[in-house]
């Protein structure tokens, strides 16, 4: 397998990935599919921490932490992209043997991707249904000129752009001094990597969207079908790239309906 746990990548490594996991509710009949979250540019676990609450009775939240921030503050950040998603892939591994989603928004739309990737050349149970979230399809060409080795305020008035970072935090330059180098790092694995269509997911795949991300055009999120053998479906919520934020009840309603749903029938 290529993301058999060797060499440095030890148990302890990969524990890491999954802060926080949570356990099967011991009075539940039956088990709770796992939905494991890869964040945005920046992001922490912190975020889907906050859902758990609303999808208590139906999943267990189970954020994927890269390196170099939150929990793994102390850690260097991950090298490339493929070599996040293998790690990913080494880590969630020991849970595949049970009902399992992965989700990911904007750069972690395409770690879950390629962490999906990982797993079924690996040989491993696939998840009941990859969503990936605020993000065109990756193999397509770039629509932006790069972030990560734009001047400090370039960077910041891009971030203004996007939203999903107060502006309190914008201002505030110690916290800044903080925040920049993490998402510079983001935006270096996203805009170094190299996406391709292939290999091809045998997996139902879901598109969610901000009605006004601009970033993502209804014409280009329709090609998240080239990565997938099963068919793709497209929800939009209201707001702009970070719907995530402003939609939240809309976006755990659908969550829900999904999860439901592939429990009736199996797959989503």
């Amino acid at each position: 397998m290529p993301y058999t746990i060797q060499g440095s990548f030890h148990k302890m490594a990969a524990s890491a990935w999954l802060p926080g996991l949570p356990t099967q509710p011991e009075s539940r009949r039956g088990i709770l599919p796992r939905l494991f979250c890869f964040s945005y540019a920046g992001g922490t676990s912190e975020l889907f921490r906050q859902w758990q609450a609303a999808l208590a009775d139906i999943c267990l939240i189970c954020p994927v932490e890269l390196p170099g921030r939150g929990s793994r503050m102390d850690e260097p950040f991950a090298p490339t992209l493929a070599q996040a998603a293998q790690e990913a892939a080494c880590a969630i591994l020991p849970y595949t043997d049970a009902p399992y989603y992965l989700f990911g928004h904007s750069l972690g739309s395409v770690l879950a991707l390629e962490t999906a990737r990982a797993l079924q050349e690996g040989g491993a149970t696939l998840p009941l249904g990859l969503i990936v979230s605020g993000r065109y399809p990756p193999h397509l060409p770039n629509r932006r000129k790069n972030l990560h080795d734009m001047p400090d305020e370039a960077l910041i008035d891009e971030m203004r752009r996007l939203g999903g970072t107060p502006e309190e935090l914008l201002s505030e330059r110690a916290l800044l001094d903080m925040m920049l180098p993490i998402v510079r790092a983001d935006f270096r694995l996203l805009e170094t990597h190299r996406a391709l269509a292939t290999p091809c997911l045998h997996l139902p795949l879901h598109v969610f969207c901000g009605r006004e991300d601009t970033d993502s055009p209804l014409e280009l999120l329709a090609q998240w079908q080239e990565v997938t053998d099963t068919p793709c479906s497209i929800d939009f919520f209201d707001g702009g790239h970070f719907y995530i934020n402003e939609s939240r009840d809309q976006l755990l309603r659908r969550l829900r309906r999904l999860i439901r749903k592939s429990g009736q029938s199996g797959r989503i």
